[in-house]
C-alpha cells in the first residue's frame, strides 16, 4: 500500500497535536475571561468619567476646617475637591478608552492563542494582563494568568506550533 499523506502539498501540516492544544487551552481561555473583566471594568469606569461621579460632593470634611494642622493643605486639597466635581473628567475618559482597548487585546490575544495564530499579540496580551496599571484584577486574575500564558508562551513546541 502506498502511503497517503496526511495533508495535500502546500497546505498547513496538521496542526499542533492534543497535548499542546491542551496545555494552551485554559491559559487562553484565562487570558479572554482576563480581558473580558478588564473591558467591563473599564466600560463602567469610562461611563462613570462621562457621567462626571465626583460632582454632587458638599466638600471637605469638617476636619479640614477644625484640624490646625491641615490648614497648609485646605486650599489644595479645595482645589483638587473643585477639579472633580467639574463634570466629564477628559482624563479619566482618555485613560478609560486606553484601558478598554487593552482589555480587548487581552481577549483578543487569548482568542487567537486558541486558534495558534498571531504568536506576538498573545505575547503581548500574557504581558499586559499582568501590568497592575490597566489590568483592574492585576493581582488576583492577571498576574497569576498572564504568568501562566507567558510561561506556556515560551516553550519552543508551543512556539513550533504556531503560524
Amino acid at each position: 500500500m502506498d502511503h497517503i499523506p496526511d495533508s495535500p502539498p502546500g497546505t498547513p501540516g496538521p496542526g499542533p497535536d492534543k497535548a499542546l492544544r491542551d496545555a494552551v487551552t485554559i491559559p487562553a481561555y484565562l487570558l479572554m475571561g482576563t480581558g473580558a473583566l478588564v473591558v467591563l471594568f473599564w466600560v463602567f469606569n469610562l461611563l462613570s468619567s462621562i457621567v462626571g461621579a465626583g460632582a454632587g460632593q458638599e466638600g471637605l470634611p469638617p476636619e479640614f476646617y477644625n484640624d490646625p494642622n491641615l490648614q497648609p493643605y485646605r486650599e489644595l486639597a479645595e482645589q483638587l475637591l473643585s477639579l472633580q466635581s467639574e463634570g466629564p473628567s477628559v482624563i479619566g475618559i482618555l485613560y478609560s478608552v486606553l484601558g478598554v482597548g487593552l482589555g480587548a487585546l487581552i481577549a483578543f490575544g487569548g482568542l487567537q492563542m486558541t486558534k495558534f495564530r498571531m504568536y506576538g499579540v498573545a505575547l503581548a496580551a500574557s504581558i499586559v494582563a499582568m501590568v497592575p496599571c490597566f489590568s483592574c484584577c492585576c493581582c488576583f486574575i492577571g498576574l497569576p494568568v498572564g504568568i501562566w500564558a507567558l510561561v506556556v508562551l515560551t516553550r519552543q513546541e508551543v512556539k513550533a506550533a504556531f503560524r
